[in-house]
């Protein structure tokens, strides 16, 4: 996979290399771009095989184009839609929030295998704390052993023996050990057992309608064409839909946090969940919260702590007022919050580790926090494009009149180390944030 990949980058080097749409530093996107730009290659081969079946490359096939005669109309929105998904592409919210894997088929496979305790069916083992007794010698009563240090002592049920329930586990005496597997206790033995999880690719279209003549008074009075700006308004929605998507899916899988005054709520009106003499000494607290729920993802997923957010406009004011917001401008501080919420969606980090993005349709204040790993397969989802845009230009058959459209074709799955689910996948927590 990874030569294919490689060769694909080789190939496609004079557009992903292009000044024009902005250089791809980040070398999976790179080798992700190369893959989804062949897909797109492969679309345009089989519209031009059905195109050419059918109309057997009618004289007037061409159109207005810039490319050699003959090629037919298709032709004429090959460099277009190639150069749309090469700016398109590396720039969906999916590469910072969530794995980007690209699908070459319409339908694939995403395996985990999970190590057990027992049997396939046991309990999973090399996720969390090791079991210090499976491989040793039980102490205690084991149905009631505790991680938790400070523990009660168990004085009741059937082993009373006032031994400490947090216990630390021992390797067999010798005797024991010898005596394993034949006259004495069964030696304890492990497994694995492989899940899946299939990805299907979904589809999203769109299409427009114009008139000739409304085509003729654009480019006469204006200077523009109304194909052009269709294609434009139709790919813009699509991209931004897709993103919308991605950014809703995470709240909505997202566990909801149970601390502070109220169940998955923040309080600024409060003295629970923060207190302070100014705004700014309040919007502390805020901050640790962040921090706390950032800490319990790592603890959940034992992978690392969240790295992202995404916040309401409201959210990441505050952040900027407590000085924790670092825009890259060099500075940190109020002074330092300089994005727009109708524009870009990166506003910063916190405290140069946690990546910060505003939701700029949230209608309440609130921050999600998630996890994304260096490597692309390390995230609680994934989006899987296939197909990225495919378009389809035609004539109506009664008034004579052109019709454009385009599709995409892609697939989104949770990770199967996790519950799916909404409120399940422990890549991510929310918080409402109250009193802003």
């Amino acid at each position: 996979m990874e030569i294919n990949q490689q060769i694909l980058q080789e190939k496609w080097a004079p557009v992903l290399d292009s000044e024009e749409a902005g250089s791809i530093t980040d070398q999976h996107k790179r080798r992700v771009t190369a893959v989804v730009l062949e897909n797109q290659e492969k679309a345009f081969a089989e519209e031009r095989a059905h195109i050419g079946a059918l109309h057997e490359t009618a004289a007037n096939a061409m159109g207005a184009s810039s490319s050699t005669a003959g090629a037919g109309n298709i032709d004429t929105w090959d460099p277009v839609l190639i150069s749309l998904v090469r700016r398109a592409t590396p720039n969906l919210l999916a590469f910072d929030l969530v794995g980007v894997q690209p699908m070459t088929g319409p339908t694939g496979l995403i395996f985990a295998m999970k190590s057990r305790y027992t049997s396939q069916t046991g309990d999973e083992a090399l996720f969390d704390e090791a079991d210090t007794e499976f491989s040793g010698a039980p102490s205690g009563d084991l149905s009631t052993h505790s991680s938790d240090p400070f523990a009660a002592e168990d004085t009741a049920g059937p082993d009373s023996d006032t031994v400490h329930e947090y216990q630390p586990g021992s390797g067999n005496t010798t005797a024991t050990a010898e005596a394993q597997g034949n006259s004495g206790p069964a030696i304890p033995q492990m497994a694995f057992s492989i899940d899946k999880t299939t990805v299907t690719a979904k589809s999203r279209a769109l299409k427009a309608e114009y008139t000739t003549e409304l085509a003729q008074d654009l480019k006469a009075v204006h200077g523009l064409s109304a194909e052009t700006e269709l294609a434009n308004i139709l790919s813009t929605e699509i991209l931004a839909e897709m993103n919308r998507e991605i950014i809703r899916l995470v709240n909505v899988n997202s566990v909801t946090s149970t601390r502070g005054n109220a169940a998955g709520n923040f309080n600024f009106a409060g003295n629970v969940d923060t207190d302070g003499r100014w705004f700014a000494e309040k919007a502390k607290s805020l901050v640790q919260a962040m921090e706390i729920e950032a800490n319990t993802i790592a603890v959940s997923t034992r992978r690392g702590k969240g790295n992202w957010a995404i916040v309401s406009h409201g959210v990441a004011a505050a952040l900027n007022a407590a000085g924790a917001m670092d825009t890259g401008m060099g500075t940190s501080g109020p002074q330092s919050l300089t994005s727009d919420v109708s524009g870009s969606l990166f506003a910063g980090t916190v405290y140069g580790s946690m990546k910060i993005y505003i939701d700029p349709y949230a209608s309440v204040d609130y921050f999600t926090i998630g996890y994304k790993g260096t490597n692309p397969y390390d995230a609680g989802m994934f989006y899987c494009p296939y197909v990225p845009l495919s378009m389809m230009k035609t004539i109506g058959e009664n008034d004579f009149q052109p019709r454009i459209g385009f599709k995409t074709r892609y697939g989104v799955a949770d990770n199967p180390f996790v519950t799916a689910g909404n409120g399940n996948n422990v890549y991510y927590r929310k918080r409402k944030v109250l009193g802003l």
